[in-house]
């Protein structure tokens, strides 16, 4: 499910009318947490973290040039919102049909009559919830996880120094990010790596997430799964202990894994109880298990475009880094215009005072 990455390209593309709602301040107080990155004191990328080094996966892509895994936030709900929704608006279009069905019920009934108002009725109220199903974007939450891309993947590259992050155009597209200005935040157990790249470091008015690997049952193995990215990027492929590199393909045991990864260390230390709970809730681990793989059926792999493919390469070109003019006009607008939400200007320490003074070095 693409919920946080939809979200944190929503929040990035406001337009005028959304930014002057009273629950835009409930969202600039969430930035709060994000923008204490600006006063944190980031370890230079020699510096390691970990004295273990080692990945936990899923790895699609390991060589002397990159290194491709697994990313995304919320990958044990994925199949749970399909069903939900789906459910909602079937109860919708049983109501409709269930009113118009008691109307047609009265004193007076006249079978042809009857029937073409039943027709008409129903005919109408159908076009007319499908209507507002597209109109008012209903079916946002279904493309979360379904008829979309398979998984999100980020590919680091030694030899260019970049790193690409391959995501559905709806949460942001593909982008190229420098390695040098990462962030890498390792907040503790039940929460996956989360690299981002601010704008105070990359110069452009708009923050990239990327939540990768799995979920960690401690906060030593996020620190670990960092140092692994971080030895593979500065050191080599050989200052790392060689991953698994797994198959692409949709089997349905890959789907249960996000439902019981992070979980192992505590079982390990917890007591028969807790082992006991766990076991009478495994039946609905395999029912999300059973929606987290048809909703890999119905999406597609997704594919890098073929500059990216070739980058690192002897005699290929260099992708550019991803800037808010590569998007459409009135996006690129958009991202400028919210620039703010995720770091104020006098945050900006590479800015000059006069620009610091007109928050002009956000402007296109």
């Amino acid at each position: 499910m693409y919920l946080f990455e939809w979200m944190a390209w929503w929040g990035s593309t406001f337009d005028e009318t959304q930014r002057d709602k009273d629950w835009l301040k409930s969202i600039e107080k969430r930035q709060a947490s994000l923008k204490a990155l600006l006063e944190e004191k980031q370890p230079p990328l020699d510096q390691a973290v970990s004295d273990v080094p080692r990945s936990r996966g899923p790895v699609y892509a390991f060589n002397d040039t990159v290194l491709e895994m697994h990313c995304g936030s919320l990958e044990h709900y994925r199949g749970l919102i399909t069903p939900l929704a789906l459910t909602l608006f079937l109860f919708a279009f049983g109501g409709v049909y269930g009113a118009i069905d008691l109307l047609l019920q009265g004193p007076n009934h006249n079978g042809i009559i009857d029937y073409l108002v039943g027709v008409i009725g129903v005919g109408g109220l159908t076009a007319g919830l499908w209507y507002c199903f597209f109109k008012f974007k209903f079916y946002i939450p279904i493309r979360w996880e379904l008829f979309t891309h398979r998984r999100l993947l980020i590919r680091f590259n030694r030899k260019t120094r970049q790193v690409y992050l391959h995501r559905p155009k709806y949460t942001g597209g593909v982008v190229t990010m420098p390695w040098d200005k990462i962030i890498a935040i390792h907040e503790g157990a039940g929460m996956r790596l989360v690299l981002a790249w601010m704008p105070h470091r990359t110069g452009q008015p708009f923050v990239t997430f990327a939540a990768v690997g799995k979920r960690a049952g401690t906060a030593q193995d996020l620190l670990d799964e960092w140092e692994f990215i971080r030895r593979y990027m500065e050191d080599g492929p050989k200052s790392v202990p060689k991953p698994r590199v797994r198959s692409k393909i949709p089997w349905p045991w890959y789907s249960l894994e996000p439902q019981f990864e992070g979980l192992w260390p505590i079982l390990r230390h917890g007591d028969w109880k807790l082992w006991l709970g766990k076991l009478l809730m495994s039946p609905a681990f395999l029912i999300l298990g059973a929606g987290h793989w048809v909703s890999q059926l119905l999406c597609w792999e997704p594919r890098w475009p073929k500059i990216i493919r070739e980058a690192g390469q002897p005699g290929k070109p260099t992708p550019k880094l991803t800037t808010a003019e590569d998007y459409d006009p009135e996006t690129c607008r958009r991202l400028y215009l919210n620039a703010d939400l995720w770091v104020p200007k006098d945050h900006d320490p590479d800015a000059p005072a006069k620009e610091e003074e007109s928050g002009s070095q956000w402007l296109p």
